[in-house]
């Protein structure tokens, strides 16, 4: 497995950390997960060789908002780099309704489908880009 951190900072940022974000790809695959996405997260993915096409699913550990405040840019982001095929978004309930709103309350477009997975859901494990999980 490969890990790159893309944010170990707390609820703040810092000059030289990024609040939460970590990639996870096996090393012979193409896909990779993103686990928790705070703000900045798809600056920091700037600095790596990851893609957004290759994103397969993004993992909202819980929700404060160093975890999930960069979740609607790179929804959006990745719609406007042209991504075509469905992102997994495996995360509690309530994310689901803070993509919905966010959605309907911007002029964001997502021109790819969102296959939500609330983690209040997950009875049994599931498998994501390589990888078992369970919640």
């Amino acid at each position: 497995m490969k890990f790159t951190f893309l944010g170990t900072s707390a609820g703040v940022p810092t000059k030289k950390r990024n609040v939460t974000g970590l990639a996870i790809g096996l090393e012979r695959e193409k896909t990779w997960c993103l686990i928790d996405c705070g703000e900045g997260t798809q600056h920091q993915l700037l600095h790596t060789p990851y893609s957004l096409a290759s994103l397969e699913a993004i993992f909202i550990t819980h929700v404060h908002g160093d975890h999930c405040y960069g979740l609607p840019g790179i929804l959006a982001s990745a719609g406007m780099a042209g991504r075509q095929s469905a992102i997994k978004v495996i995360a509690p309930a309530s994310i689901k309704e803070f993509i919905d709103v966010t959605l309907k309350t911007t002029d964001c477009f997502i021109p790819y489908p969102i296959e939500f997975i609330a983690t209040e859901n997950l009875k049994a494990p599931i498998e994501v880009a390589g990888f078992e999980v369970e919640a």
